[in-house]
């Protein structure tokens, strides 16, 4: 029973793919019920953004590349440390970009974010252990392959937020609590990440360097 768990397609594969529908999921409940509006829904993106990276570095570390979990582990542990360097690089690209946003900040909207908050992190720590551990993608996984992806796939999501959090935002002063810029957003988000969800390990398998 547990061998034929383990192998099921859903484990099996090796990126969690349902991650993106359930953030979506969330951002959309808040905004329909919780009256979520731009600001949370900015805040909620930098969460996931430090979730992601926090992910990252976690598959990295234990990637053992065909290999016994002590060897490498120097370059790993200095992979780490960069890693967490690039990650703060980001999270700090992510607030620069999207804190246009807040100019006039309203903390009555931010109504039931906690407990989303840890729905989310509740659904990225699973996909680590179904889609990394259980399904024993760690063994073969390449730790540079690992970090590269999650930092291509935030690179290309800032790049397109930004056009919509610096300039529409600022130009139209008047948005800066519509519904549909924050629905805008999270129909960005929900399409890149949806993206690399798909094409996720080609692109990491281009920066990995197969086991000697």
């Amino acid at each position: 029973m547990e061998n034929r768990f383990v192998s099921s397609p859903f484990i099996q594969n090796p990126t969690p793919w349902w991650i993106p529908v359930i953030s979506m999921a969330i951002t959309v409940y808040g905004m329909l019920f919780l009256g979520w509006h731009i600001q949370p829904v900015i805040f909620f993106f930098w969460w996931e953004v430090i979730l992601m990276i926090a992910a990252a570095l976690v598959r990295m570390f234990f990637s053992l590349n065909g290999q016994p979990f002590f060897e490498k582990f120097l370059f790993r542990l200095g992979l780490l440390a960069a890693g967490i360097v690039f990650g703060i690089m980001f999270v700090m690209l992510s607030v620069t970009f999207t804190f246009k946003a807040f100019e006039n900040f309203s903390g009555s909207e931010f109504r039931g974010i906690r407990h989303q908050i840890r729905l989310l992190q509740l659904s990225y720590l699973a996909g680590i252990i179904i889609h990394f551990f259980a399904n024993g993608r760690y063994k073969t996984a390449d730790p540079f392959g690992e970090l590269s992806g999650v930092f291509i796939h935030l690179l290309i999501l800032l790049s397109f937020l930004m056009a919509i959090t610096m300039h529409l935002i600022p130009r139209y002063p008047q948005l800066n609590q519509a519904l549909w810029v924050a629905i805008a957003v999270v129909v960005l988000k929900f399409l890149v990440d949806l993206l690399f969800a798909k094409i996720g390990q080609p692109i990491e398998a281009m920066f990995s360097k197969p086991a000697e």
